[in-house]
């Protein structure tokens, strides 16, 4: 019986710290993608107003390329953050380890 209860305690503290992992990929995801978002509408105003033909123009839509490669990959993480925060909620209710009194509780 104290063997299930350590069990038991100790999976709820692995749950917590995922749930707080992922809390913060999520918000950081969020962040960087806000960011990337504001490097690429600069990008375009500058295009716009410097024209196709100036010499800064190439490293521009470098940089467009770069930060729309960067927006997929945080994409992609975002994702990956979702499903397993949602594994991780799914799996305790699952298996009858949900606290009701938690906020993740489904």
């Amino acid at each position: 019986m104290k063997e299930q209860t350590a069990s038991a305690g100790a999976r709820r503290t692995v749950d917590r710290e995922l749930d707080r992992l992922s809390g913060l990929a999520l918000a950081a995801s969020k962040d960087f993608n806000d960011e990337l978002t504001f490097i690429l509408n600069h990008a375009d105003v500058a295009l716009d107003q410097l024209g196709a033909d100036h010499p800064a123009s190439a490293g521009l839509r470098e940089l467009q390329q770069s930060a729309r490669r960067c927006a997929e990959i945080t994409r992609c993480l975002l994702r990956l953050t979702l499903r397993a925060r949602d594994s991780v909620r799914y799996a305790k209710v699952r298996s009858g380890h949900a606290d009701p009194g938690d906020r993740d509780f489904v």
